[in-house]
């Protein structure tokens, strides 16, 4: 007896899904039976996703910008005249920047909490009003950062942004338990993107010296983070909420300021 996707007709929104972790998140959905929704900023990004995606199964794209509460629910009314509803929501939109905290610009703090943080409600408010607390069920994962558990230098916005969606997840699971709506949140480690191989790119060692810091010594690829993404939003996580799952090679548990052991007989793959 062959077992059914886990995700078979579920209808699943993915923010910040043109690239890297969401691209990779709508397409492993795709693969397990998922009807999946793409949101990205710029509407030809969007289209580029849907093209790669389409062969894989049923795909939308929706064009807005999760910091504006008219966006949203525009792109929440697309779905619903599509699809009638919506089973999952993964907010995974997001941008940070690098400035010393006294240097920081007040427009690009407002933006990174706008995007990272405000959107995020403002997704996980217009799905669950317009579908989940109507059927009585639905699951949220919100996709903060080892930045939403730690500090990191010179990110102060996104730091900021990236705790307050860990708590903004906590709320929203004891607020919607009732509804049976389960909000979790994953944290994602260094992970090998589009974006953070560019990065790399430019500071070899810095890199170099942060992988080593990891206690698997590697990071991780973007299909690694969906998967546990969908985990969470799967029925198999169906009795977890208000979880925080870090998915970083052990990075936070390394945080006693030591350095991981790198003896001679071990080997780091």
């Amino acid at each position: 007896m062959v077992n059914a996707p886990k995700l078979q007709d579920q209808v699943i929104v993915v923010t910040g899904s043109a690239r890297g972790i969401g691209f990779a998140t709508a397409e492993i959905a795709l693969q397990e039976g998922a009807r999946v929704v793409i949101c990205d900023l710029d509407p030809k990004n969007v289209d580029q996703a849907v093209g790669k995606l389409s062969p894989l199964g049923d795909v939308m794209g929706v064009a807005g910008d999760v910091g504006n509460l008219a966006d949203v629910k525009r792109n929440v009314a697309e779905v619903m005249d599509r699809h009638g509803r919506i089973n999952v929501l993964i907010n995974n939109a997001a941008i940070t920047s690098y400035h010393l905290p006294e240097m920081l610009p007040e427009d690009v703090w407002r933006r990174e909490l706008e995007v990272c943080l405000t959107g995020s409600f403002f997704w996980c408010q217009s799905a669950a009003s317009a579908s989940m607390i109507p059927a009585g069920r639905g699951s949220i994962v919100n996709v903060s950062s080892g930045a939403g558990l730690a500090g990191i230098p010179k990110c102060a916005g996104y730091v900021s942004a990236k705790h307050g969606l860990v708590g903004l997840t906590r709320a929203l699971a004891v607020d919607w338990g009732q509804h049976n709506i389960r909000v979790n949140c994953i944290c994602p480690g260094h992970t090998y993107t589009e974006l953070s191989n560019f990065v790399a790119s430019q500071n070899p060692a810095a890199m170099e010296q942060r992988v080593s810091q990891i206690p698997l010594g590697r990071g991780a690829q973007p299909a690694d983070v969906a998967k546990a993404i969908l985990f969470l939003a799967s029925p198999d996580a169906d009795s977890i909420s208000g979880a925080v799952l870090a998915v970083d090679g052990g990075t936070i548990a390394m945080e006693s300021g030591f350095f991981p052991p790198r003896d001679a007989r071990s080997q780091v793959a």
